[in-house]
């Protein structure tokens, strides 16, 4: 049509996110974070101080930070995403993740083996009462009091 002109047309349209707005696994919280952000995996990767396709595997729910790697994702997240303790498996969980430490620097510090702090917590083993009440003390003592932990030993 000789009236018009034809010029080229642009179609736009919005990106379907494909991340969840309210996640409910780590691997969502991360994800979410990250497109908020406009983050590649790989400078997501750099400022948790992990590798690209450790990243990969946490936003796909393929496996999980380990204690000493929890602090840098709360803060990469700003909060940390892990549903409040209720066993007391969860709570020395939780206690090891703000702490940075590993369940075997955990026993070291209680000066038990770490094979039976992990039967005691996962039910295999009855906890005595004096235990007990050392494992209690251990999860009321207060984070800072706990930082030599970490020049203790990992593994045997």
């Amino acid at each position: 049509m000789p009236f018009c002109r034809q010029t080229p047309l642009t179609l736009k349209a919005l990106r379907v996110k494909d991340y969840l707005a309210n996640p409910q696994t780590l691997g969502g919280h991360l994800k979410r974070r990250r497109k908020e952000l406009g983050l590649l995996q790989r400078e997501a990767a750099e400022q948790m101080g992990v590798s690209t396709d450790t990243v990969v595997n946490w936003e796909k729910d393929k496996s999980k930070p380990v204690a000493a790697q929890f602090r840098p994702v709360v803060a990469f997240l700003g909060y940390d995403p892990t549903p409040e303790p209720q066993t007391l498996a969860d709570r020395v969980e939780a206690k090891q993740r703000r702490l940075g430490a590993s369940l075997a620097q955990v026993a070291r510090h209680l000066g038990w083996d770490p094979g039976s702090l992990r039967r005691y917590l996962d039910g295999t083993w009855r906890l005595s009462p004096v235990r007990r009440d050392a494992l209690e003390a251990f999860l009321h003592a207060e984070d800072g009091a706990l930082a030599g932990m970490h020049s203790l030993k990992r593994r045997r």
